[in-house]
């Protein structure tokens, strides 16, 4: 279900000059999908410990093969925002990303400006799928910032262990570090009250004991710094961060709905989320979504005159109808129109669609440093010369920060070899950068042959299964072949007994059916 993940009028309770600058600059992963451990320092990681500055534009991106750790750091993004922005975690997606043996942990440290004040955050969360409710648990959470002056040197924290996920052993105690200058002007026993209940709340509701409204509201305005860094964080993940992971190029493909992640902000209003047009035939939108839409498309047009020549797209109402409730619906069309000719959207390329899909988040992350935009095979039907002039064009001038994965290795002739960050095949250390090449070198062929011959800390490429695709392709075929009895010496039985691999050839050689 596509819908706005959060609309806020600042016209109503203040203004825009209230806005945080938030930016993720580095993630931790442990026990989750296929990462044992990895990490990743994004661009401004040293210019923020050093100097308390984003100096670096801030695109990355994750090359790998298959399977190694791309997508696992795009799932645990999708969950960080869902945690941020106060939600419960879906259960059906996520639970079978987490470790059922070892605890399974996201780490992610921000940097976050206020006014003209600088805060650091680092945020620790342990999560558990609990197969009996289907829901996932927050079993565990912590709180560490800072607040800039000379240095980084002054640190809090705040650390909590829900007691009420193990309803066996309920605790007493509140864990101490909440008693603590944390909550100023408030009394041990009113927070110990609060917090209780902020614990029951939160494990019944499946949500972040930190960003939720009651923790918000009623125990982070005690200390300024707590609840700028607070907040902070609540209002990047529900009004600047946005997840795309490979999920929307099914809709895609099926030709059934084109979702369009959607920011736009004027001077009171933010409206963030993924907004669906549908694409076969006619479709029913409530009139509230038809307006955001077709505001979201006079945007879109706009950059995609630029990108794909005299092509724009239009919606078009059919009719409008009352719902259940009595709410105006509206059916519409979608059209492409170019060179005078008009179509429906849904005939257009999965490429075009694709670019559709993304360009308003697109406009943002060039114009707005606030916004940080995830994509999951960024690439995926988009003709690898354009990629790269998009990826050329938010590097030099993109205000945002964008993080995607792709398969196209066009990047690495448009980006610094430290934008690329590569997964590798061991799962206890999954993400590092190239070192190692010269001014002289094709990045694209540095990479190419890092795979080939090595030279890097971690291997980036499992050469074996390469050595075993054509023994395999033809070992399948033999499977599939029809079946034929042979009677086999006393010898060649013990033959069979000895390596596999040996074995599998002895057959293959007696086999009349092999290729």
């Amino acid at each position: 279900m596509y819908k706005l993940d959060k609309m806020y009028d600042y016209g109503k309770g203040g203004n825009m000059s209230e806005k945080y600058l938030v930016r993720i600059i580095k993630n931790e992963l442990f026990n989750f999908k296929n990462v044992d451990y990895g990490e990743i320092r994004y661009m401004n990681y040293s210019s923020v410990e050093k100097k308390a500055k984003i100096e670096k534009n801030d695109i990355v991106g994750l090359y790998g093969q298959n399977g190694s750790g791309k997508t696992a750091l795009v799932e645990a993004l999708a969950i960080l925002k869902y945690i941020l922005a106060g939600k419960e975690i879906p259960y059906q997606p996520y639970e079978g990303l987490l470790s059922s043996q070892r605890s399974t942990k996201i780490v992610t440290v921000f940097y976050i400006e206020h006014g003209q004040n600088q805060y650091k955050a680092q945020y620790e969360v342990e999560l558990c799928a609990d197969n009996i409710e289907q829901k996932i648990n927050l079993i565990s959470e912590k709180l560490i910032y800072w607040q800039r002056g000379a240095t980084w040197k002054t640190q809090r924290d705040l650390e909590f262990r829900n007691p009420y996920y193990d309803t066996s052993s309920i605790l007493d105690d509140i864990p101490v570090s909440f008693r603590s200058e944390n909550f100023k002007g408030l009394k041990d026993d009113i927070i110990t009250k609060r917090l209780r209940n902020l614990a029951v709340y939160c494990a019944q509701k499946k949500l972040s004991v930190f960003f939720n409204r009651l923790m918000l509201y009623k125990l982070a305005d005690g200390d300024p710094t707590l609840r700028n860094v607070m907040w902070g964080l609540a209002d990047f993940g529900s009004l600047y961060f946005q997840v795309v992971k490979v999920n929307q190029l099914a809709d895609i493909n099926r030709n059934t709905i084109l979702p369009v992640n959607v920011h736009t902000e004027n001077n009171s209003l933010v409206m963030q989320g993924c907004l669906p047009l549908v694409m076969g035939g006619q479709g029913k939108i409530s009139e509230n979504m038809y307006m955001q839409l077709k505001e979201a498309v006079r945007g879109i047009n706009i950059a995609l005159k630029a990108i794909i020549p005299d092509l724009s797209i239009e919606l078009r109402p059919v009719n409008e109808e009352p719902d259940k409730e009595g709410n105006k619906e509206i059916r519409v069309e979608v059209y492409s129109v170019r060179g005078g000719k008009e179509f429906l959207t849904r005939y257009e390329s999965e490429g075009i669609k694709r670019i559709i899909s993304l360009l308003s988040y697109l406009i943002s992350l060039y114009n707005y440093p606030e916004i940080c935009l995830v994509v999951d095979e960024l690439d995926s039907g988009i003709f690898e010369y354009l990629l790269g002039e998009i990826l050329g064009v938010l590097n030099e001038e993109a205000k945002g920060q964008l993080i995607f994965t792709s398969h196209n290795l066009r990047a690495f002739e448009k980006l610094n070899i430290k934008n690329i960050v590569c997964t590798t095949t061991n799962p206890e250390n999954r993400y590092i950068r190239l070192v190692g090449k010269e001014k002289n070198h094709n990045p694209r062929d540095f990479y190419i042959r890092t795979i080939t011959i090595g030279g890097q800390k971690e291997e980036l490429y499992d050469e074996a299964d390469l050595q075993s695709i054509g023994y395999a392709f033809r070992r399948a075929c033999d499977i599939k072949k029809p079946e034929m009895k042979l009677h086999f010496s006393d010898n060649f039985r013990k033959k069979l007994e000895g390596s596999a691999v040996e074995a599998e050839r002895n057959y293959s050689e007696l086999n009349p059916y092999r290729l």
